[in-house]
């Protein structure tokens, strides 16, 4: 008989089936989305995970982390399960929030190689995941496509394809998901299967950071992107923008980088205008990541860990201020209700048990910040009803 995984995610998005699917072949597996709890504070929902837990006799929990500061440290402890696993798919701009979180988890999981090397400097058990699924079908006649592109467009990014198509690049840009302009996923793959070459861009913004040490300090991040392994999946030659993930995975001839849009634009033109040496190049890169992103050959490092008895624990010294107060003001503005007095005095039990080791001076601040979020944001919801 399985063991069983829940997978707590924030809300639907297309790679949390893609999750779900790496553990279903050797558990049996549910998930729930914590955007379902619309009316229920940190407490609640808490004693609700607890007890399907226990009704279903869940062993092991999956936790989404990205650009979701609920599901904190203080959350994860709280939650009553034999294993826990922190899944992150955007570390690279996360990394000081998620470093402190996995300390209540027994492992990490990673889509990107740099980020499981930084979680196993800090002493954590951590594995790469592949969020995308290998033996894909697809059936193509024609590569018609020259060059593809899929991703939001940052101005950096306008910048360079309009460079590429004022080069005389034969370039198509399809709607990334959530842009309102998006395809399906079966659509996109047969965009890639019947493009010659996918163009990757790692530049990726960091207007998502907030409250903590790496805010308004980075331009952008040179981040380790998944459509390069989508394409080779496929089968479709891929050339990216420079990351140091790249790297990790890849030798110099088996996938081709570029700094700026001049240099992209030459390796364009390079292959586009020589067939053959094209179809080596393809050969070579979908063949390397067909052997790397293999589903069964990705996971089960991460299966024969999860069976281990004892796991490597990392346990901090102390938790930052910034840390605190994040989670502080994430669990009072949970369902917030003035005129429920018990309620809001249930939240501030947390909220003191997260400041009870803390200097006199944080006490007072994340306290005094948690009254005041209360007042705020409860006339801000009474205004907005009555609009």
């Amino acid at each position: 008989m399985k063991n069983k995984v829940l997978a707590i995610f924030k809300y639907p998005r297309p790679w949390n089936m893609d999750v779900l699917n790496r553990f279903s072949n050797y558990y049996e597996t549910e998930h729930l989305y914590i955007n379902e709890y619309k009316n229920k504070n940190f407490i609640q929902i808490i004693e609700n995970m607890n007890n399907l837990i226990k009704s279903k006799n869940i062993e092991i929990v999956v936790f989404d982390v990205d650009y979701f500061k609920f599901i904190n440290f203080f959350f994860i402890e709280r939650i009553n399960a034999k294993k826990k696993i922190l899944v992150t798919g955007d570390d690279f701009d996360q990394h000081d929030m998620h470093a402190i979180t996995a300390s209540a988890c027994d492992m990490v999981l990673s889509h990107c190689p740099l980020s499981v090397l930084k979680f196993k400097e800090k002493g954590y058990e951590a594995y790469r995941l592949s969020f995308e699924i290998s033996n894909l079908q697809t059936n193509v006649e024609k590569k018609d496509i020259d060059v593809l592109f899929f991703g939001h467009i940052t101005p950096d990014r306008k910048t360079f394809l309009d460079h590429l198509i004022n080069d005389g690049i034969s370039l198509k840009n399809v709607g990334h998901h959530g842009s309102g302009t998006e395809l399906s996923k079966e659509d996109l793959i047969k965009l890639i299967s019947k493009s010659k070459i996918v163009l990757n861009l790692s530049k990726s913004r960091t207007s998502s950071v907030q409250n903590y040490s790496s805010e308004s300090i980075y331009k952008y991040y040179y981040q380790f992107k998944g459509r390069i392994i989508l394409s080779g999946l496929i089968g479709t030659a891929c050339i990216s923008e420079y990351s140091p993930g790249q790297e990790l995975v890849f030798e110099k001839d088996e996938f081709i980088t570029f700094f700026t849009k001049e240099e992209c634009s030459k390796i364009l033109k390079d292959l586009l205008n020589n067939s053959n040496q094209l179809e080596e190049y393809r050969k070579k890169f979908t063949s390397k990541v067909n052997n790397l992103w293999e589903d069964k050959k990705n996971f089960e490092p991460i299966y024969e860990s999860i069976n281990q008895k004892n796991h490597r624990k990392v346990k901090l010294i102390k938790f930052p201020y910034w840390y605190k107060r994040i989670a502080a003001k994430q669990i009072i503005l949970r369902n917030i209700k003035l005129s429920s007095l018990f309620s809001t005095i249930t939240q501030f039990s947390v909220i003191f048990s997260i400041v009870k080791n803390s200097s006199i001076l944080i006490k007072f601040l994340i306290l005094f910040e948690s009254l005041i979020n209360v007042f705020w944001y409860t006339l801000v919801s009474i205004f907005k009803t009555k609009k």
